[in-house]
């Protein structure tokens, strides 16, 4: 028995770098990046309703500005597009599929990351990350080293690479993050006002690369500056418990509407 016990118990941990974190999920997108139908939420379980009766579509790779008043909604939403919030009512589809954790297709930024002080954690392991949806359990990531070298150059940060994340100013961060959903290979991006607080270097590499022609993904942003309007496809307009999409959006080649 005991002979049994362990040629399992070695079959079993052979097994577990071949099986990944998440299902594997068909990639391209089939027409509609978001589809939204009667949707309401909840900010928390316990809380009164966000927004409700939302019905909405965003076309794949079209880049979304939403807008609204503090307490509007937009940060409930984006964390219902991610998975992270549930919907209290209606249905809400992200690249095809129900939202929930883990999905290697969407990438979602928090206004204000979280990171545990002086974790000792390095930027280069942190953008690395975003390869651990593609792999098994207790599988090394080791090949992903030219993906990651290659998003630390696009945003700014090659020289950074070794650097403590805590060490890290709120824009290198920011960039950090957006570099980890890069090698990632997100389709979609959920990003909770990415500009908020950050220098000026920062602000020109993301936008550089979040408008840049060219890239398949597709953009859903929240936002307070209306100067930004302008280079948005389209625009969902968040304002007492209702959200309205407003198509007549200019200044952007990528334009669906």
């Amino acid at each position: 028995m005991s002979s049994l016990f362990q040629s399992i118990s070695r079959a079993a941990f052979a097994l577990l770098p071949t099986l990944p974190y998440t299902p594997t999920e068909k990639t391209g997108c089939g027409g509609f990046a978001v589809k939204a139908h009667s949707l309401s939420a909840r900010a928390r379980t316990d809380g009164p309703v966000a927004f409700r009766d939302a019905s909405f579509e965003i076309p794949c790779g079209c880049r979304t500005a939403l807008i609204g008043p503090n307490g509007s909604g937009k940060s409930t939403l984006l964390r219902v597009l991610a998975g992270l919030t549930p919907a209290f009512t209606g249905e809400v589809e992200v690249a095809g599929t129900p939202p929930r954790l883990g999905q290697r297709r969407i990438a979602y930024l928090a206004q204000r990351p979280h990171l545990t002080e002086h974790f000792p954690l390095r930027l280069r392991r942190l953008v690395q990350m975003g390869t651990y949806a593609h792999h098994g359990w207790f599988e090394e990531c080791f090949h992903g080293d030219t993906a990651v070298d290659q998003a630390l150059f696009k945003m700014g940060l090659a020289d950074l690479a070794e650097r403590p994340v805590h060490t890290l100013s709120g824009g290198q961060l920011q960039r950090g993050l957006i570099a980890r959903a890069i090698v990632q290979g997100a389709e979609v991006m959920l990003l909770d006002e990415p500009y908020a607080a950050l220098d000026q270097a920062s602000r020109e590499i993301i936008d550089t690369f979040l408008f840049e022609q060219g890239h398949a993904f597709t953009v859903v942003m929240a936002t307070h500056d209306p100067a930004d309007l302008g280079r948005f496809d389209r625009i969902l307009e968040m304002r007492g418990g209702t959200i309205h999409t407003n198509h007549a959006c200019e200044g952007h080649d990528h334009r669906h509407a």
